[in-house]
């Protein structure tokens, strides 16, 4: 199945994630108009989430995301690993 949703953080920044999904999150993009330093932590927050159970729970999507950040030195400006989980939630939902 695949699915896309977008959120307006609140007071940040445009969040859109596309994704891939059956039993687990097969694929997925995270994409707006927001910032992330180094650029590549993008890759890194997405590689953490792939092979995820579909149904995994906020908490936990959260917890890798925020794992990711962490490993790669980022610096988020305009999302947080809550909007990622909740858009990436809202994204498998449709």
């Amino acid at each position: 199945m695949e699915g896309i949703a977008k959120q307006k953080v609140p007071g940040g920044k445009l969040l859109i994630i596309k994704v891939r999904y059956n039993e687990n999150i097969e694929d997925i993009k995270i994409l707006g108009d927001f910032f992330i330093y180094p650029e590549s932590a993008v890759i890194d927050i997405e590689a953490a989430i792939m092979g995820m159970a579909s149904r995994s729970s906020e908490e936990s999507l959260i917890g890798s995301i925020e794992a990711a950040v962490e490993r790669a030195g980022a610096e988020m400006i305009g999302i947080t690993p809550l909007a990622i989980a909740q858009t990436l939630r809202a994204a498998m939902m449709k």
